[in-house]
């Protein structure tokens, strides 16, 4: 019942993304989304090539490979301009290539899995140090709420399955979506009280 419920939120959440980005002007850089999808991805090839492995036992991570993928498709579709992005984007890019090559090598696919969730917590410090600086919030904070339950929903469905890779996955996302909304409601709170 958790998977499914996770499952739900990551719909609604790539949902509302797609309609932000081609209703409501919402230009998001393509690489970082990109490199989402890339990453996660990865991340569920690897952990798919480990012994323990099921779509309930990490369904953040099966549910993110889709949703990154059609909200970078709707990027490129709807948003135009903005494909470069940072240069943090560049190199957690170049990352994931060597953790591919690194894999393919070692055939370590517990190891590459968690190199995957690293580069994953270093994509995450652009959106994190531009809150931090910021003077008016430039997130939705519907979004990140439905990805905190989300994530919430994914590692007690982890749990269940006593997938530890799967817990990973899902408790770095509930970790860094949670520092997310904390400093969306910085926002709020401190610098526009």
């Amino acid at each position: 019942m958790a998977a499914k419920i996770a499952a739900g939120i990551a719909l609604l959440e790539g949902a509302i993304c797609v309609v932000s980005v081609k209703y409501l002007g919402v230009r998001p850089v393509f690489t970082t989304w990109l490199l989402f999808f890339i990453a996660s991805s990865l991340s569920f090839w690897t952990y798919w090539s480990s012994k323990k492995h099921s779509v309930r036992g990490n369904i953040a991570n099966f549910m993110d490979m889709f949703v990154c993928g059609v909200i970078t498709l709707s990027i490129l579709s709807y948003a135009g301009g903005d494909l470069v992005g940072r240069s943090i984007d560049i190199y957690c890019l170049i990352a994931s290539a060597l953790i591919l090559v690194f894999w393919r090598i070692k055939r370590q696919h517990g190891t590459a899995n968690i190199l995957l969730q690293l580069v994953m917590v270093v994509a995450y410090l652009p959106t994190i140090g531009n809150l931090w600086e910021a003077t008016r919030n430039t997130e939705s904070l519907p979004v990140w709420i439905l990805a905190w339950f989300g994530a919430v929903f994914a590692f007690i469905s982890a749990s269940v399955e006593r997938d530890k890779l799967g817990k990973i996955y899902a408790g770095r996302g509930l970790v860094l979506v949670s520092i997310v909304i904390w400093l969306i409601a910085r926002i709020y709170w401190v610098v526009h009280p």
